[in-house]
C-alpha cells in the first residue's frame, strides 16, 4: 500500500471490485479490451489520455489490497480529491448522504442527550416521508392513511441506511440510495426536467432540499407567510412538523441540513443547496407555517365517525347562549384524534341518550382550529347520527 497515504487495510480489502467498477464506469472510464483479464479490469477515461485503472477482478488476486489502494490514490489524484474521501465513497452505499448537525450547548462534546438523538433520527425519517410524498403527489397535508397507501414511499424508506454519527457538534447521517447513472440523463437547461429524468429516490432528495431551501430564504428575506406558497416546491405541513421536531435547544443553537450527492450519479439542477440552515429565531416561523398548512388541509367539510368520549352543555363566551358539547374520538387526516362538537338541543339531547349505551355517531362539518395536540373544533356541524349497532 502506497506509504504516503496510510489507509486502513480494513476497509481497503472489503472494497467490492463490483461496487468500484460501477463508479468508475459513472465517471467516465470505460474498460479496455486489449488489457483486461480475468484477474483485472483496465479502465481508461477520455479526460485522462495519459492515464489507466487497474482494477482487481477477484478478492483472490494476490494483491488485492494494494491494487485496490492504488486504485483508491489514482483516483484521488485525477478528481483533486483526498484518498480518504474516495475511500468513503467506494465503502459506503451508493447514495446520496444526508446530514443533520445540531450545534447547541449540550452537543459541544459531539453527543447528544438520548432522547433528544432518538427525536432527531425520528424527526430525520418524517423529513424524508414528507419529501417523498411531496416528490409524487405535493399537497399542504399528508395524511396517514394517503402515506401508507403509497407502496413507492414505503420501499423508498426501507431501502435508507442509518449511517455513522460524526463530530462537529453533533451530526447524524442517513444514506439514501441512489442508483448508478451512466450517461447524462437529459441534456436541457430546464431544471424540472432534470429533475423528472431523474429515479425516484434522487427526486426525493432534490424535493427535500429546494424545499428547505424555499423554507429558509422565505424567512431570512422577511417575508414568511411565502412558505404556504410553496407546496409544488415540496412544502408541506407534515415537512415543517418534522422541521420543528428537530428545534434545538439554547438562545445561540442552530440546526444544519446538508446533503453530500452520490457521485456515482451527477445532474443536481443548480438551484438546489447542498446545505441549509436554521438558527433558533427560524423555528416560530416553521411551526406556525405547518399549523396554517395543516388548517388549510382540513378546511373542508367531511364526514367524521366515532365514539362519544363526553357530552356537557356549555356557555359560549361573551354570550349567555347555552350549547351542547360533545366530544367524540375520531380519525382527522388519517390520525386518532378528538373533536369537540357543539350541537343544536334535539341533537345533543340525542347524544346524551346514546353516551351510556356506547354508540358510535357520526356528524359532518369543517376542522375549525386544533386547540392542543390532535384535539380539534368541528365548525358548521350538520347531518348527527346516532350509529345503530348492527
Amino acid at each position: 500500500m502506497n506509504s504516503r497515504v496510510r489507509l486502513p487495510r480494513e476497509q481497503v480489502a472489503a472494497l467490492r471490485p463490483g461496487d468500484v467498477q460501477l463508479y468508475l464506469t459513472s465517471r467516465g472510464w470505460l474498460p479496455d479490451a486489449h488489457g483486461t483479464s480475468p484477474k483485472a479490469v483496465v479502465s481508461r477515461n477520455p479526460s485522462y489520455p495519459d492515464a489507466e485503472i487497474l482494477l482487481p477482478a477477484k478478492r483472490e488476486v494476490g494483491d488485492f489490497v494494494l491494487r485496490m489502494a492504488d486504485v483508491v490514490v489514482g483516483l484521488a489524484a485525477m478528481e483533486e480529491r483526498s484518498a480518504w474521501s474516495i475511500l468513503n465513497d467506494l465503502s459506503g452505499p451508493p447514495g446520496d448522504v444526508m446530514r443533520l448537525r445540531v450545534l447547541a450547548p449540550d452537543s459541544t462534546l459531539g453527543n447528544l442527550p438520548l432522547d433528544k438523538g432518538i427525536q432527531l433520527l425520528r424527526a430525520g425519517r418524517e423529513l424524508l416521508l414528507a419529501a417523498a410524498c411531496s416528490a409524487i403527489h405535493p399537497h399542504t397535508f399528508h395524511s396517514q392513511k394517503a402515506r401508507n397507501e403509497q407502496k413507492e414511499v414505503d420501499e423508498f424508506l426501507k431501502s435508507c441506511r442509518l449511517g455513522q454519527t460524526e463530530r462537529g457538534s453533533f451530526v447524524a447521517t442517513i444514506i439514501t440510495p441512489v442508483p448508478p447513472d451512466f450517461q447524462d440523463v437529459v441534456n436541457s437547461d430546464d431544471d424540472d426536467g432534470h429533475a423528472r429524468a431523474q429515479p425516484y429516490p434522487r427526486r426525493v432528495m432534490i424535493h427535500l432540499m429546494s424545499a428547505l431551501g424555499f423554507v429558509s430564504e422565505a424567512i431570512q428575506t422577511g417575508k414568511p407567510g411565502k412558505i404556504l406558497t410553496g407546496v409544488e416546491q415540496g412544502i408541506s405541513a407534515n415537512l415543517c412538523e418534522a422541521l420543528k421536531a428537530m428545534r434545538p435547544t439554547g438562545d445561540q443553537s442552530r440546526l444544519d441540513i446538508s446533503v453530500s450527492w452520490a457521485r456515482i450519479r451527477g445532474n443536481i439542477p443548480e438551484t438546489v443547496p447542498e446545505s441549509v440552515s436554521f438558527p433558533q429565531e427560524s423555528f416560530s416561523f416553521i411551526e406556525e407555517a405547518g399549523r396554517q398548512l395543516r388548517v388549510r388541509a382540513l378546511a373542508r367539510p367531511a364526514r367524521y365517525e366515532g365514539n362519544l368520549v363526553t357530552t356537557e352543555w356549555m356557555h359560549r363566551p361573551f354570550t349567555r347562549d347555552r350549547v351542547g358539547r360533545i366530544v367524540m374520538a375520531t380519525q382527522v387526516a388519517g390520525e386518532s384524534a378528538r373533536v369537540k362538537v357543539d350541537l343544536c338541543p334535539k341533537d345533543f339531547a340525542r347524544a346524551c341518550r346514546a353516551l351510556p349505551g356506547g354508540k358510535r355517531v357520526a356528524v359532518t362539518g369543517v376542522i375549525r382550529n386544533e386547540v392542543k395536540s390532535r384535539v380539534y373544533e368541528l365548525s358548521q356541524p350538520q347531518n348527527f347520527e346516532v350509529i345503530e349497532k348492527a
